[in-house]
């Protein structure tokens, strides 16, 4: 919780450099994973619908976010839908406030995945790849690649592997780390206005 916490405390610090952006949003939803994990913390064993909502609410805002800063928003829309499928079905097939979500955790990932695909395309081939140092899209986009090729095999073996087990809370910490070290990044290489 620690690196969310300062991924948080970078994005207030920040905030008169990117309140008139898209990531301006990213602000409040890093107040909402703060809160959401201080809650799973004070409910304790009980906590799997916490983060089954997290699944839903994180993937809908990243596919919000991408929406808005795509030119491909007809696939985002059916990304969208696609991804609306899978939590029916999950709803349907799994209990929500006792067991976690774990089947929408592959297309999140690939959906994620795809949605980062089409960003550095069009970034690649855009003037401003020359100037990526200072784009803050460039290093949340990063952050997000890499957290969700990371959790994808994840994602592919869940059955197979033992959440508590120290080599999993290793791999989680680790791509958590990438993952809020990069926003922490796109906070901190903005220039003032």
């Amino acid at each position: 919780m620690t690196v969310q916490i300062a991924a948080l405390v970078a994005a207030i610090l920040s905030w008169k450099k990117y309140k008139n952006t898209t990531e301006k949003y990213f602000l409040f939803f890093l107040i909402y994973i703060v809160l959401n994990e201080i809650t799973g913390y004070v409910i304790g064993g009980d906590n799997l619908y916490i983060y089954n909502i997290y699944t839903v609410l994180s993937i809908s805002f990243y596919l919000f976010w991408f929406h808005q800063i795509l030119n491909n928003k007809g696939l985002i829309k059916i990304l969208g839908f696609l991804f609306l499928i899978t939590i029916v079905y999950t709803a349907v097939k799994q209990d929500f406030w006792t067991s976690l979500w774990t089947f929408p955790f592959i297309p999140s990932s690939i959906i994620i995945i795809i949605c980062s695909t089409l960003f550095f395309n069009s970034f690649l081939n855009n003037l401003k790849a020359i100037s990526y140092t200072n784009s803050q899209q460039f290093w949340i986009v990063t952050g997000l690649l890499i957290f969700y090729v990371g959790f994808l095999p994840i994602a592919l073996t869940w059955g197979m592997i033992k959440p508590g087990s120290y080599p999993f809370r290793l791999i989680i910490m680790t791509l958590n780390l990438l993952l809020y070290g990069f926003y922490i990044k796109s906070f901190l290489c903005l220039k003032q206005n």
